[in-house]
């Protein structure tokens, strides 16, 4: 399974990132990667992470807080989903520190939407499998 993609939507590129399932080992991994991945490019990005059954550990958030600053300005919108009421406080409190404005979703749709900046007018199919 692929954990990062692009796809498009109603003709705009949103990279997806699906952190679902792994242990803080394969997150701070991925993380690696997405870095990599976004920086490819000078472009500023839309982004979708999945953090479906996952716990965020301090030594997640302290990898996530240093590496981010290097790929802050290439984040055009950051939407995440998954997030339960204390992965909620968590990225609250990243968006203080950092001054980033990333936002959690309930759904795939509303996040979706909020990336594109409109309604999907499309047919949306599942982004994530979990």
């Amino acid at each position: 399974m692929e954990r990062i993609r692009e796809l498009i939507i109603q003709g705009k590129e949103i990279v997806a990132i699906d952190y679902s399932n792994l242990k803080e080992a394969g997150m701070i991994a991925l993380a690696i990667e997405v870095k990599t991945f976004i920086m490819k490019t000078d472009v500023p990005k839309l982004i979708i992470n999945s953090f479906r059954n996952t716990y965020i550990t301090p030594a997640y958030v302290r990898h996530m807080e240093s590496e981010s600053v290097a790929i802050k300005s290439l984040i055009s919108r950051n939407a995440l989903i998954g997030l339960n009421t204390p992965k909620m406080m968590i990225l609250k409190g990243f968006n203080l520190l950092l001054g980033t404005d990333f936002r959690a979703f309930a759904t795939e749709r509303e996040a979706i939407e909020y990336l594109i900046g409109e309604p999907v007018v499309e047919e949306l199919k599942p982004i994530f499998n979990s």
